[in-house]
């Protein structure tokens, strides 16, 4: 119940705060440098989605062919969809969180962040099972 209590707040929130990044924004910069940015974030998020996937397919398949395993290249992946599709949708924050993800420096920090967060499901092996028998001779 409590999840479903910030999920709900994030989607109320989160457009006040774009709202409220456009007004700012606008101000600074004026609304037509505001939309024309918008714009070009958006345009390059599509680019960054159509282009860098295959890209980024390409040298997962590359990778797989000479025999390594292509870890790297799938996070780069999966960061630059995420990225992509923060920057199409419209928004100052959106946009700023999308530019952020395209960096190195911070997706190994979250990389390490959810690394260090996960949790082992796999069979532990050093573990050493004990089987307490008792044999009784039933000869009488």
């Amino acid at each position: 119940m409590i999840g479903n209590n910030k999920i709900l707040f994030f989607i109320v929130l989160f457009p006040i705060i774009e709202i409220l990044l456009f007004i700012e924004v606008g101000g600074l910069i004026g609304s037509f440098m505001t939309i024309s940015l918008t714009l070009l974030t958006a345009i390059f998020g599509i680019y960054l989605l159509k282009i860098g996937t295959f890209i980024n397919l390409n040298n997962i398949q590359e990778k797989i062919k000479s025999g390594d395993i292509p870890d790297k290249e799938i996070q780069k992946s999966i960061f630059n969809v995420v990225s992509a599709i923060c920057l199409i949708i419209p928004g100052i924050l959106t946009d700023s969180v999308g530019i952020l993800l395209l960096m190195g420096p911070i997706q190994t920090q979250i990389i390490t962040m959810m690394m260090r967060n996960r949790h082992d499901f796999s069979p532990r092996r050093d573990k050493k099972t004990i089987i307490d028998v008792e044999h009784k001779n039933n000869d009488d």
